[in-house]
């Protein structure tokens, strides 16, 4: 056994913190700068002051950037939580579950005023730090006897004492606690719990006492706001390329950046809204998975052509490696462009000036079945062999692709500059009658009747709402050539969101409203349209 006064730590960092995007895509929140320090090393070095010689930090998202932490210093040891995004903080706890003894258990993003760790707990005892708040607050609430031990444990409150801060294990309570832990993880919803939760619910088993501290010397930042409420000087040190970006291209200082505002955060991009001296903007940042999906070599001379042909006029700025800032678009109103004429007149002609765009040799193919297989192929890597699953709705999607491929060429059906795109999320109308066709990462070379399809394959719309549609995009009714051309296209146009939707769900995201909608027009029309084909 352990001598009671050697303790260690376990510093918890494997979270992604989506509060304070979008710094957090460019480093997780433990390793942010405030006040000239990084956060996780001023807790570190309080830990070092204190005696505590063996420190584990367990992390997760962008795991590999805490790894200099082992060179740095040599009583730091990483553990990898590879599960940060699926479970509670209890599973990080799991992971280090061997080094609980004497222990120290903390979070990465604290920032202690006085170091707490150098406490004249003689007795050893396990405790949890804790204080008064009032009004509603989200921490943990506390009930607790006249020997200041915790007798209750609840999620959130108002005007009780609260967890804040850090805690202590010892090796007792460690001992009991590990047990309990490698015997109940595997039950349900436990992996799901804060380790607070868990040990509430063997509160009866596990002696944990009280701590009073001073709120105001121990800061839990929840917002940008916060931090730099804080730390007035927090973008100037934040060392961000964001930030560099907006200054570079905005000319401004970063401390005149205010009010940011996180209001996209999707698969390929995370947006947020800024100000700098009144005046607002968006700021795109690329996602981590945004390769898989988007050519930025083709989104850029696309965004740059929109432009350029009125279509996007919100650009300010886009990079070739596809960070963007662009005018916040004000007085947007709702677009209804089922019943709006003048909306869809305007939708139409976008369209139609989208595809007079010049081809160019940085513009790709967007070849619907191509592109749905390289997803369908990605997504197979967690969801088992999709082409199996679907391979009757291939073989006849593959037959169609023929009979559309043969059309274009018989009849001379000319390819052009797609936005693909196409619909209302990515419709911007303003009250002054302004339009912005907006979103163009999903452009390619493509069939000119597949924008107009994007807007029907993706909404449970009723077969008369897709021949509206289509006549508005002609102008007139459609020859037999046409209409047969545009439900062939349509069929690739709802596998290729369908495939987006399997993609998206495989890799633990949403996989879109319109991702059962595309199903359901493939499978409402898609045996229609392969005897269209074959009557001729």
């Amino acid at each position: 056994m352990a001598n009671k006064m050697e303790k260690n730590a376990i510093i918890m960092a494997a979270g992604k913190s989506d509060r304070f995007a979008p710094f957090t895509y460019e480093k997780p929140k433990g390793l942010l700068k405030v006040r000239g320090e990084i956060l996780i090393e001023r807790q570190i070095e309080q830990l070092l002051e204190a005696g505590v010689t063996e420190i584990f930090v367990i992390v997760g998202y962008m795991k590999e950037k805490f790894f200099y932490l082992e060179q740095m210093y040599d009583e730091v040891k990483i553990l990898i939580n590879n599960t940060f995004s699926k479970y509670g903080n209890i599973y990080s706890v799991y992971v280090a579950r061997e080094h609980l003894k004497n222990t120290f258990i903390c979070c990465a993003d604290h920032y202690f005023l006085q170091n707490p760790f150098l406490d004249n707990n003689t007795e050893n005892r396990s405790y949890r730090c804790c204080d008064y708040f009032e009004g509603k607050f989200r921490e943990f609430s506390v009930d607790y006897s006249d020997a200041n031990i915790i007798t209750g444990c609840y999620i959130a409150g108002h005007d009780a004492m609260a967890m804040i801060g850090h805690a202590y294990l010892n090796e007792n309570f460690s001992k009991k606690f590990r047990e309990l832990l490698e015997d109940e993880i595997n039950d349900f919803g436990i992996a799901n719990m804060f380790w607070e939760e868990f040990y509430s619910k063997h509160i009866k088993e596990l002696t944990l006492y009280m701590k009073r501290s001073q709120q105001e010397g121990i800061i839990e930042f929840d917002s940008i706001d916060d931090l730099r409420h804080f730390d007035s000087d927090f973008l100037l040190n934040v060392d961000s390329e964001i930030v560099d970006n907006i200054c570079q291209i905005l000319n401004c200082h970063p401390n005149n950046i205010k009010e940011i505002e996180v209001i996209e955060a999707g698969l390929t991009n995370v947006s947020f809204k800024f100000s700098v001296d009144g005046h607002e903007y968006i700021y795109r940042h690329p996602g981590g998975t945004a390769d898989n999906l988007i050519n930025r070599q083709t989104e850029y001379y696309t965004q740059y052509k929109a432009k350029e042909f009125g279509l996007d006029n919100s650009l300010i700025y886009m990079d070739k490696t596809g960070w963007k800032i662009s005018h916040y678009v004000q007085n947007i109103v709702p677009g209804d462009i089922l019943s709006n004429q003048k909306q869809l007149s305007q939708v139409v002609d976008y369209l139609h000036k989208t595809h007079e765009i010049p081809l160019s040799d940085d513009v790709k193919m967007f070849d619907n079945l191509v592109e749905s297989k390289k997803l369908i192929t990605k997504a197979c890597k967690t969801k088992g062999n999709l082409f199996k699953e679907f391979k009757e709705l291939f073989t006849k999607i593959e037959k169609i692709d023929e009979f559309v491929k043969i059309e274009r060429e018989k009849y001379d059906i000319e390819l052009v500059v797609s936005h693909h795109d196409v619909y209302e999320p990515n419709f911007l109308f303003t009250s002054e009658g302004d339009f912005y066709l907006i979103d163009w990462e999903y452009s390619g070379i493509n069939d000119p009747i597949n924008d107009i399809c994007s807007i029907f394959t993706r909404y449970e719309y009723t077969d008369e709402i897709r021949e509206y549609l289509l006549k508005s995009y002609y102008g007139r009714e459609l020859t037999p050539l046409e209409h047969r051309h545009a439900m062939g296209q349509s069929i690739l146009n709802a596998l290729y969101w369908f495939s987006w939707g399997l993609f998206k769900g495989s890799v633990g995201e949403d996989d879109g409203f319109f991702f059962l909608p595309a199903y359901r027009y493939l499978m409402r029309n898609i045996d229609k349209v392969i005897e269209s084909y074959e009557e001729i």
